[in-house]
C-alpha cells in the first residue's frame, strides 16, 4: 500500500485492517528506532474501528521495542502538539478525516509535530512487505495511557491568546461532526467564557461526519434559522479543519480566514508575515486582496503537508487551504481548527472589523469545482489531455485550471477559475475529454 496525500486511508475491511496496522506499526517502529525515536503517541477520532486499529498498531510498535502512549479520542492537531512536547516521540493519528465511519486511516508526525517527509514515507512503504519479527522479551516496548492529553491541549490553545481575549457575552454554535473535537471545542470555548450550543457532539462510533456543516454548507443557513448565536464554528471529523459562519449563516471559508489572519499578523508586524501560503485552489481574488495590503501569496500543491513544508522553507507563519485547513506556525505545525477559531475571533476584535467586511475586501474570481470518480472516467490519453489544457489556458486569459487526483479518495477534482466568468463552458469542455 502507498501513502496518499494524508497518510493511508480506506475501508477497514479491505485496506486499513488490523493485520495491516500490526505490520505498519512493527515496521515503522523499527525504522523510527534507528532514527532516535523511543516512543509514539497514538490519538484517534471517534469512529467505531478506532479501538480495533489502535490495539493492532499498539502491538506492532511494542513488538518493535517502541513505547506507546495512548491519548484516546483527540483531534489531529492535539497529537501534533503533544508529539512536539514529548522528547524522542513520534506521532500517530487514527482517522479518515471527513470520510464516513466505514473508512479509517493512519497518518504520522515527526518529533517537530509536522507530517513526515516523502523520503520517510518511501522507506516505510518499502518495508511493509516484510514479516513481523518481534524483538526479544526484554526489549519489548510498554504501553501507557495519557489521561491528561485533552486537558493539556485545551490549556495550550487558551495560551495562544495570552490572556488578551475573553468570550464572555458571546454565543457560539459548535458543529463537532461527532468527531474528535466533540468535547474539546465546546469545553475550550466555555472555559473562555462563551455560551456554547452543541450540535453533532454526540458520537456513537457510526455517526462521524453525519450531517456535518463542513461537508454540507447549507447547514449553516439551517442553524441560523433554528438558533440564535454570534458565530457558528464547524469542524471536521479529526479536528484540523474549520469553517466559520456569522449569525446569518453566511459562510467564511479557509480563503477568507487566510486573508483575515494574514492582515492580522501583518498588523502586528510579526516576522514572517510578509507572505502567506495557499494552494493551487486558493482563489486569485485572495491573492489580489493580499497584494493591496502588501502581502504576497505563495502557492503550494493541494494538501496541508505541502503547505507546512513551504511555510518551513520560506520561514513564514500562516498557510491555509480553501477547505479550512489553517496552519499558524507561531502556534502549531498542523492545521488546527481550535487555534484557527480563537485567533480569527481575536483578529476581528483587534482589527475592529467583522467577517462580512473581511469577505467584502476580496473580489472572488468566478470558479467551479467538480469531482469525478476514477471509475467514471474514460481512457484518457495524458499527452493529448495536457496539450488540450495548455491550449484551453492560452485561449482563455485570466483563467486558472487545476486537474488533480485526490490523495484521500478515488476521485479526480477539476477546478476552473476565470475572471471572465465563463467557467461552466470551460468545465464542460474538460469533461468531454475526461469522460
Amino acid at each position: 500500500m502507498k501513502f496518499g496525500t494524508d497518510g493511508f486511508r480506506g475501508p477497514t475491511d479491505k485496506k486499513i485492517t488490523p493485520e495491516f496496522c500490526l505490520n505498519l506499526g512493527f515496521h515503522t517502529g523499527r525504522i523510527i528506532a534507528s532514527k532516535g525515536y523511543d516512543s509514539v503517541i497514538i490519538g484517534k477520532d471517534t469512529r467505531v474501528s478506532g479501538y480495533m486499529l489502535e490495539s493492532a498498531l499498539q502491538a506492532g510498535f511494542i513488538s518493535a521495542g517502541i513505547d506507546v502512549k495512548l491519548a484516546g479520542p483527540i483531534p489531529t492537531p492535539a497529537v501534533s502538539f503533544l508529539t512536539a512536547t514529548y522528547p524522542g516521540q513520534f506521532g500517530v493519528v487514527i482517522s479518515a478525516s471527513h470520510n464516513t465511519y466505514e473508512d479509517n486511516g493512519i497518518k504520522f508526525f515527526n518529533r517537530y509535530g509536522r507530517k513526515i517527509s516523502d523520503d520517510l514515507e518511501r522507506v516505510i512503504e518499502n518495508e511493509l512487505a516484510g514479516k513481523v519479527k518481534p524483538v526479544t522479551a526484554e526489549k519489548l516496548g510498554k504501553a501507557f495511557r495519557i489521561d491528561s492529553a485533552g486537558g493539556r491541549y485545551i490549556e495550550y490553545c487558551k495560551s495562544t491568546l495570552r490572556g488578551k481575549y475573553s468570550l464572555k457575552n458571546t454565543t457560539i454554535l459548535v458543529d463537532g461532526a461527532n468527531g474528535a473535537n466533540y468535547k474539546i471545542t465546546p469545553t475550550l470555548l466555555e472555559e473562555l467564557g462563551a455560551k456554547v450550543i452543541r450540535v453533532n457532539c454526540d458520537p456513537d462510533g457510526f455517526n462521524i461526519n453525519d450531517e456535518s456543516a463542513v461537508l454540507d454548507k447549507t447547514k449553516f443557513k439551517e442553524y441560523a434559522k433554528q438558533y440564535s448565536y454570534d458565530f457558528c464554528a464547524a469542524v471536521d471529523g479529526d479536528g484540523d479543519r474549520l469553517v466559520l459562519s456569522n449569525s446569518k449563516g453566511e459562510v467564511f471559508s479557509g480563503d477568507d480566514l487566510l486573508y483575515l489572519l494574514a492582515i492580522f499578523n501583518h498588523h502586528k508586524k510579526l516576522e514572517g508575515s510578509e507572505a502567506v501560503v495557499g494552494t493551487q485552489m486558493t482563489n486569485q481574488g485572495v491573492s489580489d486582496a493580499l497584494q493591496v495590503k502588501g502581502i504576497d501569496l505563495l502557492r503550494a500543491d493541494v494538501g496541508d503537508k505541502y503547505i507546512s513544508r513551504l511555510l518551513v522553507e520560506e520561514n513564514l507563519l500562516v498557510g491555509a487551504e480553501s477547505s479550512g485547513h489553517i496552519i499558524q506556525r507561531n502556534f502549531s505545525e498542523s492545521g488546527d481548527a481550535n487555534i484557527a477559531l480563537l485567533q480569527s475571533l481575536l483578529a476581528l476584535e483587534v482589527l475592529q472589523t467583522e467577517l462580512e467586511k473581511i469577505k467584502g475586501d476580496i473580489e472572488y474570481y468566478p470558479y467551479i469545482l467538480e469531482s469525478f470518480r476514477l471509475d467514471d472516467l474514460g481512457r484518457v490519453d495524458e499527452t493529448n489531455f495536457k496539450e488540450f489544457l495548455q491550449k484551453t489556458k492560452k485561449e482563455n486569459a485570466n483563467t486558472r485550471i487545476s486537474v488533480r487526483k485526490s490523495g484521500t479518495e478515488p476521485l479526480v477534482r477539476v477546478m476552473v477559475e476565470s475572471k471572465n466568468g465563463n467557467v461552466k463552458n470551460i468545465l464542460n469542455n474538460i469533461k468531454e475529454h475526461l469522460i
